[in-house]
């Protein structure tokens, strides 16, 4: 009986990882949508670090790769659970 909810719970532990990384997802995409509207930083901006367009594209893009890299890593340990009965 103890070790059905242990069972449980990992899975909904997982679930609620997925569910994270979804939401992630869906944030990256947005914030893809924004990249058009970045200006580029005026002379006006003293006493601030502004990053061009180039470099908030390339920190997207590499945030895009690691949440790739997170969800392939997920899917494998998800097939090791189910594997093994979603015993911890």
């Amino acid at each position: 009986m103890q070790v059905q909810a242990l069972n449980k719970r990992a899975m909904n532990k997982y679930q609620e990882l997925h569910n994270a990384l979804e939401v992630v997802r869906i944030a990256l995409e947005n914030a893809a949508k924004l990249h058009p509207k970045i200006k580029k930083p005026t002379g006006d901006d003293v006493g601030w670090a502004v990053p061009d367009k180039e470099q908030v594209e390339a920190a997207h893009y590499k945030a895009t790769e690691q949440l790739v890299t997170l969800h392939t890593s997920t899917v494998k340990w998800e097939k090791e659970l189910v594997s093994r009965g979603w015993r911890v």
